[in-house]
């Protein structure tokens, strides 16, 4: 049988190592900040055949689909914070979900020509992973307005490109200093998984999902 009174000497000693009735701080996310930034990319996710959004009105089959990540490593990208009596640091990310295509006039080959910079040895965007690079972040608002976001494209073209700032004037070109990332680097290729691969993209734990009415 369960010592009640012992739970209850427990119950006591819980409130004086957390006390509820202090208001917390709760995690608010924040917008990255516009203007440029260096950054890093820090993750090349393929993940698989997926829906796509319709077109005007028209269904679109499946296509394959990549996950970008990049961490954002400008100063005003740093945030410290504290947990459990430590001073630690966070930084702006930005993920950014594209059908994977590589036809000229796909966004994802777009994209990938900015970040190769002319660079004809880079033939798979997984090369780049954890290169440098310089970003422009830009803000935009949801379709009812109440929401803002984080966009690293603007007017059809992407604002990233090599860490690397030219002299309007001089024309002289000075390579920018861009820290080491600090969040793990993942990859995935869909056609050709290793063992390593799966283990980037680990998270650790478990969930419950309810499968034909029974939990799982």
């Amino acid at each position: 049988m369960v010592d009640f009174s012992n739970l209850m000497n427990q119950a006591i000693e819980a409130a004086t190592i957390d006390d509820q009735t202090a208001s917390k701080p709760t995690f608010e996310y924040e917008v990255a900040p516009a203007g440029f930034t260096v950054a890093r990319l820090v993750a090349y996710i393929e993940t698989g055949s997926q829906p796509q959004r319709a077109y005007q009105g028209q269904e679109k089959p499946d296509a394959p689909k990549v996950r970008l990540a990049f961490e954002l490593l400008g100063k005003a990208h740093i945030t410290e914070y504290t947990a459990n009596g430590e001073t630690k640091t966070r930084t702006n990310v930005i993920r950014v979900d594209l059908p994977l295509f590589t036809s000229d006039k796909s966004n994802y080959s777009k994209l990938f020509k900015s970040m190769r910079a002319g660079d004809e040895t880079i033939k798979h965007m997984a090369q780049l992973l954890g290169k440098p690079f310089l970003i422009k972040v830009t803000h935009g608002k949801s379709k009812d307005g109440t929401k803002t976001y984080a966009n690293i494209k603007e007017d059809g073209v992407w604002n990233v490109g090599p860490a690397i700032h030219t002299d309007v004037i001089t024309n002289e070109t000075t390579v920018l200093p861009v820290p080491e990332a600090t969040v793990p680097l993942q990859m995935l290729l869909w056609g050709n998984p290793s063992q390593e691969q799966w283990q980037s993209i680990f998270i650790d734990g478990s969930y419950t999902r309810t499968v034909d009415g029974v939990e799982v």
